[in-house]
């Protein structure tokens, strides 16, 4: 995909299950309950997928110990609430490129046009299966092999969802690099 090569900074390039739809008329409260939502899930994220190391053992690590804890519950309270319309089924597995500020996908299906705003519904994790929901603008289209390769602008997602997106994408970003060292 041509935008990893034009994006500077760090990114977060997988294949994910992924699906774009309109963006819903929300009222400022049910906007601000969506962001809340992302904040708890990628926070839950963190305190899943990091473990603290066994020999640091100080008033620190038990602080960050009950922060884990409380992201877990945070979790846990979301996927109940959802648990009553959790018979869909993943969408399909596509694969983006995402940075602070973009989402660039390949969409097999039919694509949105420039200018249109939606909201992309990432699955970040299959452990929890509960979307990360961004709304963009798309920005720009061009033909590809599979189908249309798909820019997005993201839209305002407020200071803490923002810290929140960005060192999900560095953690997520390491990793490939570690796994990528490894396999050399």
């Amino acid at each position: 995909m041509s935008e990893a090569t034009t994006t500077p900074g760090v990114l977060l390039e997988a294949i994910l299950p992924l699906e774009w739809a309109d963006i819903p008329t929300l009222t400022q409260a049910n906007s601000e309950l969506q962001r809340q939502s992302n904040v708890a899930l990628l926070r839950a994220l963190a305190a899943i997928e990091t473990s603290l190391p066994e020999h640091e053992v100080h008033t620190e690590a038990a602080q960050k110990a009950l922060e884990r804890v409380e992201a877990k519950l945070d979790i846990v309270f979301l996927l109940l609430s959802r648990l009553a319309s959790a018979n869909a089924m993943f969408p399909p597995e596509k694969p983006f490129i995402l940075s602070n500020e973009t989402i660039t996908w390949l969409e097999s299906g039919i694509a949105p046009v420039v200018g249109q705003s939606v909201q992309i519904n990432l699955y970040l994790n299959p452990r929890l299966p509960q979307p990360l929901h961004l709304p963009v603008t798309i920005k720009d289209l061009h033909a590809k092999e599979g189908g249309v390769e798909v820019i997005a602008t993201l839209q305002s997602v407020g200071d803490e969802l923002e810290e929140w997106l960005t060192r999900t994408i560095f953690r997520y970003h390491r990793r490939a690099l570690q796994a990528r060292k490894q396999s050399l």
